[in-house]
């Protein structure tokens, strides 16, 4: 009966342990469903909104002008021969790379989607207009605690010239082309106060589609605007870069076929890309650098811009191309400071061991030499003789008596044996005298 008792005492145990694991199960699987349910609650509303929008973007994207006349604003290049960029031989990359680009998605596209440009060499904001250009703080600087102008970040990044593309922001009905034409003058003149010696280039504004996503965009606009900017350019001394030209279809006056994209009708493509960028290198505008001595080139390596939900147009590749900059102006900045070192080394030429060739100070080396000639100072032995050799000494100047020279002669070979003898006995001295003696007799 005991083990009876106790095998049901031990079976009782499991039996619980059994229904709190199926009471636990049943609870997580109820979560489970619900968490399921609720997701699909959810995501079937986003995807109803998402449908919702992608529908008004379809509607929005059929939206076509009407009335518009391609010969209505064009421009007539004969009356701006002087402001227009003419045709010119292709002047290569090297144009392109010393010109800073400026300007909207269009331009931002040039380096962040494409690889037509750089951070060194382009600035786009996406939504920025020409009205923004003045007091607009987008770039974002190497070294910059914030954001700058794009006026100050020319100046900082001393192009030779700058190419700016703005107005599809600024299009709307109830804006004139007055008033598109005056905020953008004086957004420019930002950029030419701050670095004087810039080359100004302003670029037409690029054609629509037929089809494109904004009703309040048109291409008789567009042309409008563009006609404007010719006349600013040619009073203020600025040069117009015509591309709109070679973006557009002669027959309709609208962007050729595939030149911008199909779901917007108004960012170019790769395509339009490829025409833009031979066509700034084949209307090129190369004047003489006056600029100052370019040192300290600042460095472009982010941006900020003014329409959030349009960036995506020109995609997020912007991020990882940031950071390459980021890392180059590292090796640019030490290049500059050794610039600056570089003078330094001039105090080595201060090397005064240039005195070294004063070594030559051994000059007095020769001077050696001419005690030697001082040598003969034996001289003074004919001297030693008696008084008598004495005359003949003198008679060293009797070259002016013509007859004296022939006594002289042996005179003079007689001292010359002396000094070869060296110590001679004073018999030698006596001889000498009995022979001038036997001559003066003769």
């Amino acid at each position: 009966m005991a083990r009876k008792k106790n095998k049901q005492a031990a079976k009782m145990p499991l039996d619980i342990r059994s229904k709190m694991y199926i009471v636990m199960a049943v609870c997580s699987l109820m979560l489970l469903v619900s968490v399921v349910i609720s997701f699909l609650l959810v995501g079937g509303l986003d995807r109803m909104g998402t449908e919702a929008d992608s529908d008004s973007a379809d509607s929005e994207s059929l939206v076509t002008e009407s009335g518009y006349d391609k010969d209505q604003n064009t421009i007539d290049e004969t009356k701006y021969t002087s402001t227009i960029l003419e045709k010119s031989d292709d002047a290569g990359q090297t144009y392109v790379d010393e010109t800073l680009f400026l300007g909207d998605s269009n331009t931002a596209r040039m380096y962040r989607m494409f690889d037509y440009c750089s951070y060194d060499n382009a600035i786009g904001s996406v939504g920025m207009s020409a009205r923004s250009l003045a007091d607009f703080a987008c770039v974002q600087m190497k070294g910059s605690s914030g954001y700058v102008t794009m006026a100050k970040a020319v100046a900082m990044m001393q192009p030779k010239r700058v190419i700016l593309t703005f107005g599809t922001n600024d299009l709307s009905p109830s804006y004139s082309a007055d008033s598109f034409v005056k905020a953008y003058q004086e957004g420019i003149q930002t950029i030419v106060d701050a670095y004087p010696s810039v080359d100004i280039i302003v670029n037409s504004i690029p054609p629509l589609g037929q089809v494109h996503s904004n009703q309040n965009l048109t291409q008789s606009q567009v042309d409008e605007y563009n006609k404007a900017l010719v006349e600013m350019c040619q009073k203020q001394g600025w040069k117009f870069l015509n591309s709109a030209e070679v973006l557009k279809d002669s027959s309709t006056g609208y962007a050729k076929s595939g030149y911008v994209e199909a779901s917007d009708g108004i960012h170019l493509t790769k395509a339009a890309m490829d025409d833009l960028f031979e066509y700034v290198r084949t209307h090129s505008y190369i004047t003489e650098d006056d600029r100052p001595t370019v040192k300290n080139v600042g460095k472009h390596v982010g941006d900020k811009d003014v329409s959030v939900s349009t960036a995506s147009t020109v995609t997020t590749t912007s991020s990882a191309s940031s950071t390459a900059p980021t890392e180059e102006p590292q090796s640019e900045s030490v290049s500059q400071e050794t610039v600056v070192q570089t003078p330094e080394p001039t105090p080595p030429p201060v090397q005064e061991p240039t005195p070294e060739p004063a070594t030559p100070e051994p000059t007095p080396v020769p001077a050696t030499p001419t005690p030697v000639p001082a040598t003969p100072e034996p001289t003074p032995v004919p001297a030693t003789p008696t008084p008598d050799p004495a005359t003949p000494v003198p008679a060293t100047p009797e070259p002016t008596p013509v007859p004296a020279t022939s006594d002289s002669v042996p005179e003079s070979s007689a001292p010359v044996d002396q000094t070869n003898s060296g110590t001679a006995p004073e018999n030698a001295v006596v001889e000498s005298a009995n022979e001038v003696q036997d001559t003066a007799q003769s």
